[in-house]
């Protein structure tokens, strides 16, 4: 069966080739390609989605917060008289330029929860003693499948006290990017329930971020890309003591009553913000959710990294182009070492084929009756008989008409090549006296013995025939 070099590479080649699987992984030195993931994070599976892994800021950011706050309108001037809408106007305005917050982030893994509670006084402007009221905010984020640090929201909610079904915000999503160690940009669309967009730069005053400075720029769609009001504020982080005192404090300074106060039968005032949202004096904590509107599992699940399917898979290893025409080249050497040596011995085969042959021609010829052992003269007899022109050499044609006459053997011109080629030694196309003997004394006295008695068989069958 004829086997063609480029069958044998590429069966070569798929035997000494790793095949294309999960098995087959990036980075082998020498063998495969890099790993995308060793100059890409998105793709490095020892990256993990931890926030405060992905930056330092983060960690550093989580803890209790009491700060200060002041709200000023596009022109700068402090928002002092503010009017809450759904409340009659007689009633008196709000100081948004005296506001007391406390803020309370945490940090699990790949979730941020940020819930703000902020106090505001009354001006005392109105008919009646109005009390102060608080804002609640509720902010919930997650790390990303690109593992830059950035947060995303998962929702914002604010001024709900009602305890509704949480629901994951699907339009208005919250970006927030650190920006070196020490500060973070938030660009947001949706606050306090109203179609805006918000750009907020927070700084930490120091290495631990024990003071925030916050500076909010808010711009309502009513009034398209021009500023509507400005966020100031300034937060000093503070034990769980100090934060749980500030409230009590809060309360107190901002006329906030207790939950059994009869303003929440007023119209306007019964959305549950003008009672106090828990007991500092009783209470280990505040509520988990500032707006009572907590996320389940499966609301988390929609954005949160460790419950979904990265976009960002490693594939598996490639060969590199170098180990590729390594393997190649070896095959192909593998391959003509096996040509090789197919061809050498098929070579030796049919040199030995050939020289039965023509020993068999020559015993019938010559009639040789012969002892196994050749003497100088029979040799002589031979090379004379074959030598037909005379001239002390035997060339291929006398060797082919020699051979052609004893009609044992139909030998092709490559047999007369093979057989040339073993007894021209000296490669000059001819066969002298010496070559000739050297012939006879390179094949084996059995396989001379043979091939003569083979031959006076033959002519002993003929004869009594």
């Amino acid at each position: 069966m004829k086997v063609s070099l480029l069958t044998l590479s590429s069966f070569l080649l798929t035997i000494l080739l790793p095949q294309q699987s999960a098995a087959l992984k990036c980075g082998i030195k020498g063998i495969t390609e890099p790993c995308i993931g060793d100059t890409d994070i998105r793709y490095n599976p020892d990256v993990s989605y931890d926030i405060k892994e992905q930056a330092n800021l983060w960690a550093r950011y989580e803890g209790l917060y009491i700060g200060d706050e002041c709200s000023t309108l596009a022109d700068g001037t402090p928002d002092t008289e503010n009017y809450l809408p759904g409340v009659p106007r007689e009633l008196g305005s709000w100081d948004h330029c005296d506001i007391k917050s406390f803020t309370n982030v945490t940090i699990d893994g790949s979730r941020t929860m940020t819930h703000t509670y902020l106090m505001i006084k009354h001006n005392g402007d109105g008919p009646l003693q109005m009390p102060g009221y608080f804002w609640p905010i509720d902010f919930y984020g997650v790390s990303t499948f690109e593992k830059n640090g950035q947060i995303k929201q998962l929702s914002s909610d604010s001024g709900n006290r009602a305890g509704l079904n949480y629901t994951v915000d699907t339009e208005n999503l919250a970006t927030l990017t650190p920006v070196g160690d020490k500060s973070f940009m938030i660009i947001s669309e949706g606050v306090l329930n109203i179609p805006t967009e918000s750009y907020q730069s927070s700084f930490c005053g120091d290495s631990e971020c024990n003071q925030l400075f916050r500076y909010i720029e808010v711009y309502l769609d009513t009034v398209p890309r021009e500023v509507s009001f400005y966020i100031r504020s300034t937060l000093t982080k503070v034990d769980k003591k100090t934060w749980m005192e500030g409230f009590s404090k809060a309360y107190v300074d901002c006329n906030i009553p207790p939950p059994d106060a009869p303003f929440t039968a007023i119209p306007g005032l019964d959305s549950g913000i003008f009672v106090q949202p828990f007991d500092p004096t009783t209470s280990d904590a505040a509520p988990e959710c500032a707006t009572l509107s907590c996320p389940a599992e499966e609301n988390w699940s929609v954005r949160d990294p460790n419950l979904g399917m990265s976009p960002y898979i490693e594939p598996d290893g490639v060969l590199t182009d170098g180990f590729i025409a390594g393997v190649s080249i070896a095959s192909i050497a593998v391959a003509v070492l096996i040509f090789y040596v197919i061809y050498k011995r098929g070579v030796e085969n049919r040199e030995r084929r050939v020289k039965a042959a023509v020993l068999k021609s020559i015993a019938k010829t010559m009639a040789l009756t012969t002892s196994r052992n050749l003497q100088p003269d029979e040799l002589t007899q031979m090379f004379q008989k074959i030598d037909i022109d005379g001239n002390g050499n035997i060339d291929k044609d006398e060797m082919k008409g020699l051979v052609d006459e004893a009609g044992v053997v139909n030998m092709s011109e490559r047999d007369y090549d093979v057989l040339f080629a073993s007894i021209d030694i000296d490669g000059n196309g001819t066969v002298d006296f010496t070559e000739f003997c050297a012939f006879f004394a390179s094949i084996s006295n059995q396989n001379l013995s043979i091939s003569i008695l083979n031959a006076q068989m033959k002519e002993d069958v003929f004869a009594e025939a």
